[in-house]
């Protein structure tokens, strides 16, 4: 569903209407930053199908590719799979500057390729692991609030 653009009759391929901007920055040096553009999808011509482009640029890396679909959401949701697969393929620890300190917020779909009973399995077993995280989280929190009541308490008393 990834695939390079084929050039045709000496035309050059084009982003077209942007739709989003995203800056990353490399981790390890926060001044060196990667510059991830997301284009409209659109019919490709000649066929019924939609592509959806999009560019990675900076840092060395400068590449224009599409995310291919039936229609306009498949398009828009392959090209953003794509856009996680090719920042993985850097190899290099990303973040989402100023709002992620330690991901690029292009996560990892669960693939629907392979059948409906792997895509369930796999998203109990996600919802299994958020839940157990969330837990987690409610038990320190109420944790910390004891600790802070029996702490507020002993201070009235002193």
């Amino acid at each position: 569903m990834l695939g390079k653009w084929t050039l045709m009759s000496g035309t050059k391929p084009k982003i077209g209407n942007i739709i989003g901007v995203r800056r990353l920055v490399f981790r390890d040096a926060p001044r060196k930053t990667l510059v991830v553009t997301l284009g409209k999808p659109r019919r490709m011509k000649g066929h019924q199908d939609w592509e959806c482009p999009f560019r990675i640029k900076g840092a060395g890396v400068a590449r224009l590719e599409f995310g291919y679909g039936v229609d306009a959401l498949q398009a828009l949701t392959t090209a953003l799979e794509g856009i996680r697969a090719m920042l993985d393929e850097i190899g290099k620890p990303l973040a989402w500057s100023g709002v992620l300190p330690d991901h690029t917020g292009f996560p990892r779909n669960i693939p629907i390729g392979a059948g409906p009973e792997l895509s369930s399995r796999l998203e109990r077993l996600v919802d299994r692991q958020l839940n157990r995280h969330v837990r987690q989280l409610e038990r320190r929190h109420k944790k910390r609030l004891s600790k802070a009541g029996a702490s507020t308490a002993r201070t009235r008393r002193d």
